[in-house]
Order: structure tokens, then C-alpha cells, then sequence
């Protein structure tokens, strides 16, 4: 055997860059008893190797069925369903509840309900009027910072 191929092909192993027929070759060369005595460290790995092929698991391993992942999925979705469907009905109950004890209804009927539902309606537009207001005062701070940032990046600039 060509020795000095043998250590080329080791150092190429052990970087990684050997093909598959290089490999095959170091082993066929390793199994043989025709090997160099600067080579008798690497033939115990070789010989491991090999006998590493062999090693099985004892115990039985259990794949997971594609049917019961699926079998899981399918109660995770009855289970919401039934939840949504009953929080829907419990919201459903609590609002029919609260319209007919006490809240304002509108009735073409009963005109003193028309004016508390007019009154009603005035309150939320008063208060819904009140709260873009207070979002003014954030989109000027938005405003204000933006102007801040950009001098920030405009002394930077100034400085280069």
C-alpha cells in the first residue's frame, strides 16, 4: 500500500473533505492486517466504527400515528367550539337581560323613551368628542418628538 496516500487520505478524514470511495478506502485499509505501525492509533477508531454499525437499541421505539395527532386536533377544536358557542350564549343571555332591565330601548311607540334615548346618544357623542381630544394631546406629542428625533439625527449629520 502507498503509505504517504494513506496519511493525504487521513488528513482530508479528519477535515472533513473526503469522498465516500476515499472512506471506503481507509477502511478496507484498516480492516486489513497490513497497517503501518504510524497508523495503529487511528485503526482502534476505525475498528469501533465498525463494530458501532452492529449496536442496536434494545427497546422497541414507538413512532407517533399521524391518526391520533390528527384524533388530538380534532377534540382541540370541538373543545373550543363548544367553549365559543357557550361564552356567545352566556354574552347573548347577559345582554338580552340588561335591555330589557332598565337600559334605554328605542320605540317609535313611546316618545319618553325617544328623548332618553336622544339624551343617551348625546352622552356617548359628548364623551366619545372628549376622548379625541385627549388623543389630540398625543398626536401633538407624536408630532413634537418626531421633531426632536429628526434634529437629533440632523446634529449627527452636522457633525460628520
Amino acid at each position: 500500500m502507498d503509505y504517504k496516500n494513506i496519511d493525504q487520505t487521513l488528513d482530508k478524514y479528519f477535515e472533513g473533505l473526503t469522498s465516500l470511495e476515499e472512506e471506503k478506502m481507509l477502511k478496507k485499509y484498516f480492516a486489513s492486517g497490513e497497517i503501518a505501525q504510524t497508523h495503529q492509533p487511528y485503526k482502534a477508531m476505525f475498528d469501533y466504527y465498525e463494530q458501532a454499525k452492529n449496536v442496536t437499541n434494545p427497546r422497541t421505539v414507538r413512532l407517533n400515528d399521524k391518526r391520533t395527532d390528527n384524533r388530538k386536533k380534532y377534540y382541540a377544536a370541538a373543545a373550543a367550539l363548544l367553549i365559543g358557542l357557550g361564552l356567545f350564549g352566556l354574552v347573548s343571555r347577559t345582554f338580552n337581560n340588561q335591555t330589557s332591565n332598565g337600559s334605554v330601548q328605542v320605540s317609535n311607540d313611546n316618545p319618553e323613551k325617544k328623548k332618553e334615548a336622544a339624551k343617551e346618544i348625546q352622552k356617548f357623542a359628548e364623551n366619545l368628542n372628549d376622548g379625541f381630544q385627549k388623543t389630540g394631546a398625543i398626536s401633538i406629542f407624536g408630532q413634537t418628538t418626531k421633531k426632536v428625533f429628526n434634529l437629533k439625527k440632523e446634529e449627527k449629520n452636522e457633525k460628520k
